[in-house]
């Protein structure tokens, strides 16, 4: 969790899944949730792989958020994932695959590694926050 931030109340969720590739995506993950001010969570597959602690899955064996904006990095969007962030007012996605199911669910998406666009991405939000 970001600052304390719980999951279950935050306005801004960034979930990483799978496809942020290990421990270290979800370290870049985890500094564009604090930039946010949001909170951390994760994919069933993630937490199973120990990449992240487990009070992170989102999901029908997880948690359940409503966030004003979701951000899945490298989620498929299994239903099991989407039945505990489907009531998200915004879900971005950005994920490598274009056909990955989650984009069904997204408001926007991006087709895009994270590697690279992550750290970009934070760093441009650092510069708009101040």
């Amino acid at each position: 969790m970001a600052d304390g931030i719980r999951l279950e109340n935050a306005r801004v969720v960034v979930a990483g899944g799978g496809g942020l590739g290990g421990p270290e995506g979800f370290k870049a993950a985890q500094e564009l949730a604090s930039v946010l001010g949001g909170a951390m969570g994760a994919s069933r597959v993630a937490c199973d792989l120990d990449w992240c602690p487990p009070h992170y899955q989102i999901g029908l064996s997880g948690k359940t958020v409503a966030p004003e904006l979701y951000i899945a990095i490298g989620i498929s969007g299994a239903g099991q994932h989407m039945a505990g962030c489907a009531n998200a007012k915004v879900i971005v996605t950005i994920n490598s695959g274009a056909d990955a199911p989650i984009y069904q669910f997204s408001h926007f998406g991006v087709v895009a590694g994270c590697e690279e666009l992550i750290p970009a991405l934070t760093k441009e939000i650092q510069k708009l926050v101040g």
